[in-house]
């Protein structure tokens, strides 16, 4: 197995999904892990740039009809750290307590999604964009479908807007179940958890501060370990953390 690429055992499944513009990073492993140590990472947008308008159009048109965007970006990013971005970074140390880790073997275990399935203006004349409320509605109805095929037992969300619109899109619709709520409040940002339960099957969310924002990632790591023991806990005992290298000069 390549650890650069993701597992294609859900494509098909995942191409039927009605309004999914990039398929999800699933690691090599994924599928084999246990049904309750499945876990999936959910950023929230893919956005464009570019150094004049017609670069920066050309640029949202390229990577809209180009379904491994997000896998390409965890392949180049997450796993073989060719480039990295603050909320990147974070992940590993809001989860794991460091950044010092095994990068194949943990994105080979875990998955990753991004939430909007709408491209982003970075460029945009007062500030990078930012997805509407119905960019999270219909997020809403993307996501529930992916985990209904990969079914991870916990998600990972690197921010908490996607929450505030969980309650109206519950109630909205017949297929999916579920219930969200505030849990702590760190460093100016509640924290939040729901439930969602798809054909039976309940998958515990988990939402943080935007990982891209200026934040104390030990608080929120220590914030999970009280709040999220069951995730944490068998994260710790994965072999993802790299040991400090101890010189030999220094062992007795």
């Amino acid at each position: 197995m390549n650890p650069d690429e993701s597992s294609n055992e859900f494509d098909n499944a995942l191409q039927s999904v009605l309004g999914l513009t990039w398929l999800p990073w699933v690691g090599q492993h994924f599928a084999g892990r246990s049904p309750d140590k499945r876990l999936l990472v959910v950023g929230e947008s893919h956005y464009y740039n570019g150094a004049t308008p017609q670069e920066r159009q050309a640029n949202r048109e390229k990577w809209l009809v180009y379904p491994n965007y997000t896998r390409e970006v965890v392949s180049e990013s997450l796993v073989n750290n060719e480039w990295s971005t603050r909320t990147l970074d974070t992940i590993p140390k809001v989860l794991l307590k460091t950044g010092n880790v095994d990068r194949a073997r943990l994105w080979g275990a875990c998955s990753y999604y991004n939430f909007v399935q709408r491209m982003m203006d970075y460029m945009r004349e007062g500030g990078p964009e930012r997805p509407s409320w119905d960019d999270y509605l219909n997020g809403w109805n993307v996501f529930c479908q992916v985990i209904s095929i990969i079914q991870p037992s916990h998600c990972f969300f690197i921010g908490v807007t996607a929450a505030n619109s969980f309650n109206q899109w519950i109630t909205s619709q017949n297929t999916f179940a579920g219930s969200i709520a505030t849990t702590q409040k760190i460093s100016g940002t509640w924290a939040r958890a729901a439930t969602v339960e798809v054909d039976g099957n309940k998958t515990s969310l988990i939402f943080v501060k935007h990982l891209g924002l200026p934040l104390s990632w030990s608080k929120w790591h220590d914030y999970l370990q009280v709040q999220h023991p069951d995730l944490m806990n068998w994260l710790a005992t994965e072999e993802f953390t790299i040991p400090p290298y101890v010189s030999r000069e220094n062992i007795p």
